[in-house]
């Protein structure tokens, strides 16, 4: 139905409250009563307004999230007042050392002091004008930081219009984080790519907020805790303030209440306990002074503000000698230099090898070999190398050199303009580019052809079997009966996978393709908008770039991966072999056994993770819900279930299924898929 620009105007304002709500609900409150699809829906709806009525677009709409501003450089921003940095502590000495200096500076004064979490994430400050996000600055040297306010309308959490009245100017700082299985996700789709990974969340968070396609912003899934309000009017009491914060619509860092100092002390033992406990990374815990008079009293120094100060948490750390640097090739070229470690116990395990990133970091620790060097695991999962002990370093040690050949095939290696990391350009000869090209595609997550692990793709490729995707297609069992060491019904049983292989949905086997930065999600889109490979080739890199949340570097990407032709020769031969590059092969959803009903999943199911039973339920139809609500179809219930969501399901007359049940509607076992 045609909308007058009156009837679109009041449409749009009530679905910017109604999903400013939704978001209040989930970021801050954490009580979502609506389905991602239903949310979606009405981000849709919305957008589609916006399109049709441009005029009527609002610089704190929902849709503003998704990105779109493409920055070549940030301009610089000079803070109101400094973003300093805080004194640490490692010791409860001191702390009490910190009262100490407090007291002698006001003996008269009763201190009380609020703690919390001391977020590892990105520092930034944001400012409102009548309530409404207008800039948005990263802490840069403490005086000037980086505007990077496209970048910061993207991150999940953060209002774009406060809730509320709010005075004419508000400014709010906080920390800008990445879950962390935001970040092995992301860790998990870079090493997809054959991109290198990231270090830790902290410097995911801050790589994210410096990119200059804020679409690619958006799809990092970045969120914010405000710790801190400057506005006229706020009350003395900081507690309160963090109050205020909350009814803005801010998500706010765990905060404890106005305690003394031994309160503090226990607060941080506490949370030493359970900080593993967290979806986050923290470091430490904050403690300030409440009262904002007596902080104003109080002062800072040139460095830091005199009425806080942070207690650090320590990793558990060990010492040990590099014993060598080798060098590994992804399927993309990428070089990551691993080192080579003398075994040593830490966190419970034995640490043999530690990743080094890329040379960058080889050349900021300084390294030689041998050297001692100081380990830990980061998030107390990742052995990573923190410094050197120089003074243990023996006379003879030399400078870590990164090399200048590949590896495993000799090419001369090539580091792009702007970029850390050395590649190996010999992309389609180069032997564990293309084994890893090869596992790629036959991974679960693309062709799904089971009993083709590293060790028989490499065979494959050593006996000159199989040296690129179609060649897969041409084997038979005869050929691989004649390989030694294959048991007798192996080689029936990869011919017979290989070629169920050709039911694949075209959009799995774009995503196997393993075309540089597209991951299943942007596979998915590209599939949507260009409904055969043949449209997507004919495509221009403006008009795969204008795709929702895909942007220029993927469409460069994509457009030279297409137009090769030695790549395009290879995807005929494919398709010739019988696999799917349109989406008229895939089965209509309303054909499919869980087609129109939404599920959602509590507790755990043994030995099958909770992805492979999401997509077993997309694959059948099915759709997946974030949230129990009253158009939750089934509650697919495992071991441990969250009594919450149980209680929520009884209380709806929400269906509650076993895993076998579940399989009995699909008339399909999950381990067989």
């Amino acid at each position: 139905m045609e909308l007058s620009p009156e009837a679109a105007a009041s449409r749009i304002d009530a679905l910017i409250r109604e999903i400013t709500e939704h978001d209040y609900r989930y970021y801050v409150l954490a009580q979502p009563i609506l389905s991602d699809s239903e949310y979606d829906r009405l981000v849709a709806e919305l957008r589609a307004l916006e399109e049709q009525f441009p005029d009527l677009r609002r610089p704190d709409s929902p849709t503003q999230r998704v990105g779109g501003t493409i920055t070549k450089d940030f301009p610089v921003a000079l803070h109101r007042r400094p973003m300093l940095s805080l004194d640490n502590a490692y010791t409860f000495e001191e702390l009490r050392e910190f009262e100490q200096r407090l007291r002698r500076l006001m003996p008269q004064a009763i201190f009380s002091y609020i703690a919390q979490l001391k977020i590892d994430g990105v520092a930034v400050s944001l400012h409102y004008e009548k309530g409404v996000l207008v800039q948005g600055i990263t802490r840069g040297d403490g005086i000037q930081g980086d505007d990077i306010t496209p970048n910061l309308r993207t991150v999940r959490g953060l209002p774009l219009r406060l809730r509320g009245h709010a005075p004419d100017y508000v400014e709010v700082r906080g920390e800008v984080y990445m879950l962390r299985s935001d970040f092995h996700r992301l860790n998990e789709e870079r090493s997809e790519l054959g991109e290198p990974p990231f270090m830790n969340p902290r410097n995911a968070t801050a790589g994210s907020l410096k990119l200059q396609d804020s679409r690619e912003v958006a799809r990092r899934r970045l969120r914010f805790f405000a710790y801190f309000a400057e506005a006229e009017g706020l009350p003395d009491s900081d507690w309160a303030v963090m109050d205020q914060l909350r009814l803005w619509g801010f998500p706010v860092v765990e905060t404890s209440g106005v305690f003394s100092l031994p309160d503090v002390e226990r607060f941080i033992i506490d949370w030493e306990k359970r900080k593993e406990t967290l979806p986050y990374d923290i470091d430490g815990i904050v403690v300030k002074v409440d009262s904002r008079a007596l902080r104003s009293q109080l002062g800072s120094t040139a460095k830091a503000p005199r009425w806080s100060i942070a207690y650090k948490y320590q990793p558990e750390q060990a010492t040990t000698i590099l014993r060598a640097i080798t060098y590994q090739v992804g399927r993309t070229g990428y070089i990551t230099p691993v080192a080579e470690l003398e075994p040593v116990k830490l966190a419970g395990t034995t640490v043999k090898r530690a990743s080094l990133y890329n040379y960058d970091e080889i050349r900021r620790l300084q390294l030689h070999i041998p050297d001692a060097v100081v380990i830990e695991k980061s998030g107390d999962i990742i052995p990573k190398v923190i410094r050197v002990v120089p003074e243990r370093r023996p006379p003879t040690a030399k400078p870590a050199v990164p090399p200048d050949t590949c590896p495993e095939c000799g090419s001369a290696l090539i580091q792009p303009e702007g970029e850390v990391g050395r590649y190996c350009p010999n992309y389609k000869h180069c032997p564990p580019q293309v084994i890893g090209r090869l596992e790629h595609f036959v991974s679960r997550r693309a062709m799904n052809i089971q009993s083709l692990g590293e060790k028989i793709l490499r065979r494959l490729y050593e006996e000159g079997l199989v040296r690129c995707f179609s060649d897969l297609y041409a084997l038979t069992t005869d050929r691989l009966s004649s390989l030694r060491g294959f048991a007798e019904k192996m080689p029936v049983k990869i011919v017979q996978n290989i070629q169920a292989s050709k039911q694949t949905p075209y959009p799995r086997v774009l995503y196997a393709l393993g075309i540089r930065h597209v991951g299943e999600t942007v596979a998915q889109k590209l599939a949507e908008a260009f409904p055969s490979i043949d449209t997507l080739r004919n495509a221009s890199e403006a008009d795969i770039a204008s795709v929702y949340t895909i942007g220029e570097v993927i469409a460069k990407s994509v457009y030279a991966y297409l137009h090769d032709e030695e790549n395009w020769s290879e995807i005929e031969k494919l398709r010739a072999a019988g696999l799917r590059f349109s989406l008229d092969f895939s089965p209509s959803k309303s054909d499919l056994p869980l087609a129109g009903k939404k599920f959602l999943i509590t507790g755990t199911f043994q030995d099958i993770p909770r992805d492979r039973l999401i997509a077993y339920i997309e694959e059948h139809g099915g759709t997946y819900a974030s949230g129990i609500s009253k158009n939750l179809d089934y509650l697919v219930v495992g071991e441990e279930p969250g009594k919450a969501k149980l209680d929520k399901a009884a209380q709806l007359g929400i269906t509650l299924l076993s895993l076998q049940e579940l399989e009995a509607m699909v008339n399909h076992p999950i381990r067989e898929t």
